[in-house]
């Protein structure tokens, strides 16, 4: 099974391309902070511009502006889940692709819905444990648990919040 981080599954019901530019950057320093390089992957229901309305525009936009402003984020998109998940399709298919022989292991959706759908779908299938979700982009952590939380979910982000809280109390003593 591989690490797989889901963003945004929790907030943003409908986000701005300001919006998802923030979530790609939080999500790129959360990644890093579980010691993992981030291979990011925004995906939509289209393919690099086919559709060029509605949430595949704003995604389209926002990856624009994050390969122009912050080049060192491996990041690419708008693409459907199939092209995400499977890089030898995505490469074969779409060989201009910025994450070229990587695999992805990092999903920025295009709303709240889409997200926790696949999300909650992936835990009821067990194909997937999860951790969090985890709140980013605060002062201060928090963290949610779910009212079908189970004892190893919340022993999972109990384990965050310790650590949260270590990296917290070393900010405040800088």
């Amino acid at each position: 099974m591989r690490d797989l981080f889901l963003a945004d599954t929790l907030i943003n019901r409908k986000p701005t391309t300001e919006t998802l530019i923030d979530i790609a950057k939080l999500s790129y320093d959360s990644v890093r902070f579980f010691a993992k390089d981030p291979v990011i992957a925004m995906v939509s229901y289209s393919n690099f511009g086919s559709d060029n309305q509605g949430s595949p525009l704003r995604v389209h936009e926002a990856i624009k502006i994050l390969h122009e402003q912050y080049p060192e984020i491996i990041i690419d998109g708008e693409m459907q889940m199939n092209f995400a998940l499977n890089n030898k399709l995505r490469d074969k298919s779409y060989p201009f692709n910025k994450l070229k022989g990587r695999e992805v292991n990092t999903i920025v959706f295009p709303n709240l819905s889409s997200a926790n759908s696949a999300y909650k779908m992936m835990l009821e299938m067990g194909v997937a444990e999860s951790i969090g979700p985890i709140q980013m982009g605060l002062n201060k952590p928090i963290h949610f648990t779910d009212i079908a939380s189970s004892t190893r979910d919340i022993v999972n982000l109990t384990t965050v919040a310790v650590l949260d809280a270590i990296v917290q109390e070393r900010r405040n003593k800088q």
